[in-house]
């Protein structure tokens, strides 16, 4: 056996040991059955320590390429080769594609697309896609004085599994802030999530069966797509007008079909940021409860309160328990954490940690003793107070530059009464443009409204999120797509 061990390479002896004679086998030079050397033999033969040869050999029939038994000698063995290209089995059918055959394949191009979102920025580029929270106003002290608290615990249950409702002092925390938003709940109405996309499966899982009619605004959130389309379910779209969901439109679908659910954001509609006005609240709630249809009131900006008044949630004056209203910290705090509630009836939240048990036994216990932390502090009332400070001088901010700056024959916007959102409809004519590729060659992401439909709207919207922008780079943001829209054709109105 022809081995030679170089001890001026850089590559270690070790490496050396086990890459020549793995090469020796896969070219055939050594043949199944071939007795290897003793590890002495081979360590004095070598030059090199024994403990490195058999450190070797452990090494080497750990990934198949030689074989021993107690008292004998060690050998090569008839190992499968390892395929270092994938290529088709037979007939040009590929063997994923027999496996998933009838299972739901995912519009891969929408989960690329988002998972550019979290990637990196580019620091030349003004970033308006990322729904996003600054982190840049974060006070790092005061999470460091939260993680070292929860560390320190007598108890340590930090390190251990959590209940698989939740951190139980977290939810009495949760509970505390809800009722600042009009909704009374106990313990037992609370369930600690994921965040609110793990939200929205639970749910799924637990009440969605295939064929069922869900209704959701038009547009909508654009995770919530994927997900309808994964559960096979049908969907019924409601327009979203100036003053939130078309409830006429929902009135028209609930005669038609047996609606089990309705997915609704009422505050700060996420993308058009509208609010729905009180009176439309409460004939939702009504229609809702007169239809036995579920309401899944999502309220991730709610906190985001800049101009007037605005109304509080739905789930306020729920008193049969149909709504089920989700929650969380990523929009207002840090995404990172990756913490969300839901708050429903206890039959409700009782199936939907059933099915969470089964799935994921529990929630992050260390993010959730750190926010438990976080909020028994008072950090996080105060950390709301600084967001509501800066971004409603940001919003101020972003509103001005619009009317500033856009072309008034190609771009209408709503002001909104608080969140991060700004929806522009665009009347230029765009229908052979990647919008988010020509308005990066301006220096600025921003998220093509499209992404927000079920299926393909007619007009052209954009969605700017100011969530991670100061207000610097609000003013040159908005300048910049300006200038972009200005490099677009724009739409002659008919006579």
């Amino acid at each position: 056996m022809l081995l030679s061990i170089d001890k001026s390479k850089r590559e270690n002896i070790f490496d050396q040991l086990v890459n020549q004679i793995k090469s020796l086998i896969e070219s055939g030079d050594l043949q199944e059955g071939f007795q290897m050397p003793s590890t002495r033999q081979l360590g004095i033969s070598l030059g090199v320590n024994r403990s490195t040869v058999i450190r070797a050999y452990e090494e080497l029939w750990a990934l198949g390429y030689i074989e021993s038994t107690p008292g004998s000698y060690t050998k090569v063995r008839k190992r499968k080769s390892l395929n270092k290209d994938i290529s088709p089995i037979s007939h040009g059918e590929i063997f994923w594609d027999d496996i998933l055959e009838g299972v739901y394949k995912p519009d891969y191009e929408k989960i690329e697309r988002f998972s550019q979102l979290v990637r990196d920025e580019n620091e030349h580029l003004i970033s308006f896609n990322r729904l996003e929270p600054d982190s840049r106003l974060i006070d790092v002290r005061l999470i460091n004085n939260c993680i070292r608290e929860s560390i320190s615990d007598s108890d340590k249950q930090v390190f251990s599994y959590c209940n698989p409702r939740g951190y139980e002092p977290l939810r009495r925390s949760i509970v505390s802030h809800m009722r600042l938003h009009g909704v009374n709940s106990k313990d037992e109405n609370i369930l600690i999530t994921n965040g609110s996309q793990n939200s929205l499966q639970l749910i799924f899982q637990t009440f969605i069966t295939k064929d069922d009619y869900v209704a959701a605004e038009s547009p909508t959130y654009s995770m919530l797509i994927p997900l309808i389309k994964y559960y096979g379910c049908k969907i019924l779209e409601i327009p979203v007008t100036e003053s939130g969901m078309d409830i006429e439109v929902f009135k028209k679908h609930l005669k038609k079909h047996p609606i089990k659910m309705i997915y609704t954001m009422p505050t700060f509609h996420n993308p058009t940021s509208v609010t729905l006005s009180q009176d439309k609240r409460e004939e939702l709630l009504s229609l809702c409860e007169k239809h036995k249809v579920i309401i899944i009131e999502d309220s991730i900006e709610e906190e985001m309160k800049y101009f007037g008044k605005v109304h509080l949630p739905i789930k306020s004056i729920d008193s049969h328990g149909v709504v089920i209203y989700l929650g969380s910290f990523s929009k207002i705090l840090a995404p990172g954490f990756r913490i969300g509630w839901i708050i429903a009836d206890k039959e409700c939240i009782n199936r939907l940690t059933a099915l969470k048990t089964m799935f994921d036994l529990s929630t992050n216990t260390f993010s959730q003793i750190m926010l438990y932390h976080f909020c028994k502090s008072g950090y996080y009332e105060l950390h709301i107070r600084k967001y509501l400070r800066a971004f409603r001088k940001r919003m101020k901010v972003a509103l001005k530059a619009l009317k500033t700056y856009m072309p008034a024959d190609k771009v209408v916007w709503q002001e909104p009464l608080g969140g991060f959102l700004i929806w522009l409809r665009l009347n230029v004519k765009a229908d052979k443009i990647d919008l988010e590729e020509h308005f990066q060659k301006f220096g600025v992401k921003i998220i093509d409204g499209s992404s927000f439909f079920y299926n393909p709207p007619k007009e052209h919207y954009l969605r700017l999120s100011i969530s991670k922008c100061n207000e610097e780079e609000i003013e040159e943001g908005m300048r910049r797509i300006a200038e972009a829209v200005e490099e677009l054709e724009v739409v002659e109105s008919e006579k």
